[in-house]
This record gives C-alpha cells, structure tokens and sequence, in this order.
C-alpha cells in the first residue's frame, strides 16, 4: 500500500526541468527585475534595451511553454518564476546589485523566442497618444499630466499628417485614417502600440 502511495505521488508530480527550461525560467526573473528598475528610471538599467513590453511577451511565452511541456499548471509556473526571482535577489547579497550582466546575457534568448515587435507606425501611435490623452483629461481634468500628454499627443499628430500629406493623401483621408487607428486601439486595447516607442515620436 505504501509502494503504491509512493508510485501515485511519483506519477502526480510534475518532472523537473531540463537544463533549457531552467535557464529559460532564470532569464525570465532577470529580465523582469531590470525591467522593473527601468520603470523606475534606475540608471544602471538604462544600459539595456527596453524590456517592459518585450520582456512580458517572453515571460508568456517561457511560462506557457512550461505548462504545456511539464503538465505544470499556470499557478505552479508563476511561483516557479516568483521562487526564481528571490533567489535572484538573494544571490545579489546586501549590495542588492542589478544583474545587468546576466541580463545581457539573457536578451539574445528573448529577442529569439519573442521577437521585438516592429516599430509603430507614426499613425497608430497618435491614437494611442489621443486615447490616451483624453482619458487623463476626463480623470483628472487639466493636471500636468494631461497636459504633456495633449502636448505629446499634438506633436505627433502633427507628424502623422504631415506623413499622410507626403502620401498623397488629402486632409479628409488623414482624419479618416487618424479616427480608424484610434477606434481600433479603443476596440481591442492589447492591439495598442508601445507607449514609450510613441512618446520617442514626438521629441526632435
């Protein structure tokens, strides 16, 4: 009875993960943690390529690859990575150093399994700004924050017409394409462009 109490748990149990999978996970927790300190403009992190966005996309695609391939579910996954991260940290010691190196390390295994998305069109990125703007301004009225983003918003629609004018296009067409990319972002939000990329389009 024992023997076969033991055999049942031994076949319940998911396997262990092989050396890819391991790496994969571990490069998972590294990137997310220099991420994080580029949300918060830490300097140090600054050195790598943006990793919010894309880094998220290869979390995804790293933790939905562990559920199908090991019969982990999606809960198991996450406190592997979670667990993965705290060891991170702790090897980091007390001087809580950035694992920069390691995550460098790590991009060419991102940019391999999550591709960086193409750059955002000029177009979309003004209805996103727009959306964007609108829905600070109806929060919180006209606080600094929505200023900026109005700002922001204009200079780059600006850009995109002057884009569309330079494709022949007259100033009815451009209205209309401008009102089709905002409307398609507000239908399907995670169609939306990255809002960093957008925010590069209206410096000089």
């Amino acid at each position: 009875m024992l023997a076969f109490a033991m055999a049942l748990a031994a076949a319940s149990s998911p396997p262990p993960l092989t050396d890819v999978q391991a790496q994969q996970l571990r490069c998972v927790a590294v990137l997310a943690i220099v991420a994080g300190e580029q949300q918060r403009r830490t300097a140090a992190a600054s050195s790598l390529p943006p990793l919010v966005r894309q880094g998220a996309r290869f979390a995804q695609v790293v933790g939905d690859g562990l559920v199908k391939d090991t019969g982990r579910t999606q809960e198991q996954v996450r406190d592997l990575i979670l667990q993965q991260v705290a060891t991170v940290q702790k090897d980091a010691g007390k001087t809580a150093e950035l694992p920069i190196a390691g995550a460098e390390s790590c991009v060419p295994m991102m940019n391999t399994l999550a591709p960086p998305l193409p750059p955002p069109s000029t177009i979309e990125c003004a209805g996103l700004l727009k959306l964007a703007a609108d829905d600070v301004h109806k929060r919180e009225g006209m606080s600094k924050t929505a200023m900026d983003l109005m700002t922001i918003a204009a200079l780059v629609e600006d850009r995109a017409r002057t884009e569309l004018r330079a494709a022949g296009k007259s100033e009815a067409e451009g209205d209309r394409e401008l009102t089709l990319a905002r409307e398609a972002i507000a239908a399907d939000p995670k169609s939306a462009p990255d809002m960093e990329a957008c925010v590069e389009l209206a410096r000089p």
